[in-house]
Formats: structure tokens, sequence, C-alpha cells
């Protein structure tokens, strides 16, 4: 495992004194002294000590926003699959949805040469990378040594694979345990849960998962996290006709005044979790080059 970074004291402080009225200038400068590498990685840690929980994993999965709608963010699991996560990155670009991707670290090493460039794709078109640990172990049922070592190594395969550093895990089977809750303590982490199950990876059917998917979505209230697989030909199969739905459910609710369904995005979502002032400051900073949430999704994994 590669030695983890660290950020100095002094690096951090210049940070929290730059000012809300910052330009791109000034950031430019920031970056240039103390290295753009430190910047993302004090982003992070902010992103991560914010979002410590010891409550578990309750539902729904994500707090509530500020819309009247329902949101839906999409998460996938297991991946990255040379063949089909490039198929499925097609559908997300086709549809303008930006999705959190909890990537496996033997996968994302891989040596096929198709792994790479879907990686990078992730990364250009906006989406988030996640933790899911190196060997997909059921962490309660490892031995300590052996799920500790699951949950650092991926980290440090998918850090060094994509070049960029991640806040967010997700713990394989969403398993609980007490050795769970204590390996996540002690890394300043928070299990990524989900509400939206189609178990598409056991029945491999894209016909039930779109059902149960569409039938969930129809009748949900604020938002809900869809977990799905981008390894499953099922995922392939549903997500198209899912995003479809979603198009023509919301024009179907225009008429009658329904709420409409609408997609969370994956940076947006990482934006409201940044500490109070920093979503400012990073807004300021990059006005006239990106909105917001493409700006976290580069600072993001």
């Amino acid at each position: 495992m590669r030695p983890r970074r660290e950020v100095r004291q002094g690096d951090a402080a210049r940070l929290t004194r730059v000012k809300h009225g910052a330009n791109l200038a000034q950031l430019s400068s920031l970056c240039y002294g103390i290295k753009v590498r430190s910047l993302l990685a004090v982003l992070i840690l902010a992103l991560a000590a914010g979002s410590v929980t010891a409550a578990g994993w309750p539902q729904p999965a994500i707090e509530q926003g500020d819309s009247r709608d329902i949101e839906v963010l999409f998460t996938f699991d297991d991946g990255p699959s040379p063949l089909l996560t490039a198929k499925l990155l097609d559908t997300l670009k086709e549809h303008h949805v930006q999705a959190i991707f909890f990537l496996v670290g033997n996968m994302a090493q891989s040596k096929d040469k198709r792994t790479a460039p879907v990686l990078e794709r992730m990364k250009a078109e906006g989406h988030v990378i996640a933790n899911h640990t190196q060997n997909h172990l059921d962490e309660c049922r490892a031995p300590l040594e052996k799920a500790a070592a699951d949950i650092d190594n991926g980290k440090a395969t998918i850090e060094r694979v994509t070049g960029w550093p991640l806040a967010w895990i997700r713990i394989p089977f969403g398993a609980r345990c007490a050795q769970v809750d204590q390996l996540l303590a002690d890394r300043g982490l928070w299990h990524f849960h989900w509400d939206l199950d189609p178990q598409e990876w056991q029945h491999h059917s894209a016909d039930k998962a779109f059902t149960y998917v569409t039938g969930q979505l129809a009748r949900a209230r604020g938002r809900v996290v869809l977990l799905m697989h981008d390894i499953q030909p099922a995922t392939i199969g549903a997500l198209p006709r899912i995003l479809t739905w979603i198009d023509e459910e919301n024009a179907r609710r225009a008429t009658s005044k329904k709420k409409q369904i609408k997609i969370l995005q994956a940076p947006a979502y990482a934006a409201e979790k940044l500490p109070n002032g920093l979503g400012g400051w990073l807004r300021e900073a990059g006005e006239g080059i990106q909105s917001l949430p493409d700006l976290v999704a580069r600072v993001l994994p």
C-alpha cells in the first residue's frame, strides 16, 4: 500500500484564510504555493470529516434537500467492467446524468487495456468515484486485519489508478456490525447506503429491475439513493428504459401538477456536503469557468 499523502498544517491554515472574494488568479497562486494535490487533499479531508456518523445505515440513506420534488441519486457498485461500464457511461451521458461509482480495487487495476479509458471517462464526464474495497469481502465475517486491509487497499488502489483522492465508501453487501463500525470510525468514514435495490445482480432480469425501480419511483417521496451494478448486463439493459420512463413520467406529471422526478447529480450532492463557507469560496473562485457542481466534480474523486 502506498504511503498516505499528508497535508501540512501550514497549508491548511492558508486555505482557511482565503477570503470569499477570491478570484481565479488568487486560486491559481494558492495552488502553485501548496501544490494542486494538497488543495484536493484538504477538500477531501474536509468533506469526509463533515460526514462522520455513528447512526448506522438509516433510511432515507441521505439527508433530504430543499426541493419539493422527488430526487433520485444514481449509484453503481462492483465495477469497472471494460465493456459494460463503458456502455453504461454512454447511457448516462445521453441522459445527462452524473452518478457515483463505487469501484472495487481489483477491478480498477485490471490489466485489460480498456479499463483505464473507462476510468478517465468517469472523471472527464463529471461522475464521482468512491471506494467499494479491494476484494469485496464481507467485512463482518472477515478477520479484523483482513477487513481493514480490504478497506485500505481498495482506497489505495483506486487512488493510484485514477489519480484522485477518495472521500466516500460503500461497505460490500451493506454489512454492518461492531467491527465495521469501528473500522469506519477509525478512518473518519461513513457507509454510503441506499434506499432502492432492484437486486438485478441476483435475478439477472432487466425487466424485473425496470419494473421495480419505476414502481418505487412512482410513489417515492423526497430523496432516494438507487443502487445498481455496472458489471451486470441486466443493469445495462434496464438503465436506458428507466431514464426514458423518468422523462415520460415527468411529462405526464406536468399536466397533472404532480411532483416531478428529478435526477440528483452526484457532484451537486457532493457540493452540499462541503463545510459551510467552503462551497461559497469554490463558487467564487471558479466563477467564469464552470458551475460549482462541475468544479466539485474535479475536486472530488
